[in-house]
């Protein structure tokens, strides 16, 4: 009962995983009133973008 090391498969869940957190900034950004609180949340979205393009472009073509 091994379990078998899939490298993309990992690099898949973390995407699903940044994209999940990004999908509850921005819920948290849309649901904030502090100017300041939203710019903050819109820079660590950001951030997780950009993880997740990098790690998109880690997996085969038509990953």
């Amino acid at each position: 009962m091994s379990k078998e090391f899939n490298p993309e498969a990992d690099v898949k869940g973390q995407i699903e995983r940044l994209m999940l957190e990004i999908k509850e900034l921005t819920q948290r950004r849309e649901d904030t009133t502090d100017a300041q609180a939203g710019e903050i949340l819109t820079g660590q979205i950001k951030d997780l973008e950009d993880q997740a393009a990098f790690l998109k472009r880690q997996l085969p073509e038509g990953g």
